[in-house]
């Protein structure tokens, strides 16, 4: 799975997508923002995960905060998520669809709290 910050390009930008990934890659991903929800992680640094890659060294962390911040930039290809756990309750059931095997046309807006929005397309695309 692909991590990658656009700044630019469409109107929807700037936006960070997770893409090019299977289903296998989107369980552990939907665990991920489970564990988030339930609070037996805190903060996980997605970057730094299995199957992960980021695309020109984006840096996507995320964390259990008091509200939905969402996305902030904090450096050119630094970015922190700070949600709420139900919020990253709802997030995991964003995800879920893409567990099985979803359409390559299918794309998926996962948080739109912060400046920057979260973007869940199996080939990128929206």
């Amino acid at each position: 799975m692909k991590l990658q910050f656009l700044p630019d390009g469409s109107p929807d930008c700037p936006l960070i997508r997770l893409y090019d990934f299977e289903a296998a890659d989107v369980l552990r991903l939907k665990g991920l923002f489970d564990s988030l929800a339930a609070g037996s992680r805190t903060e996980i640094s997605l970057h730094e995960q299995q199957d992960i890659e980021p695309v020109d060294g984006c840096q996507l962390n995320l964390r259990v905060g008091n509200g939905d911040t969402g996305i902030v930039q904090k450096g050119p290809f630094t970015f922190e998520c700070d949600l709420t756990p139900a919020r990253w309750a709802d997030v995991a059931s964003l995800t879920e669809p893409f567990g099985e095997a979803a359409e390559a046309s299918t794309y998926q807006w996962l948080n739109n709290d912060g400046q920057i929005s979260l973007l869940l397309s199996p080939n990128g695309m929206w």
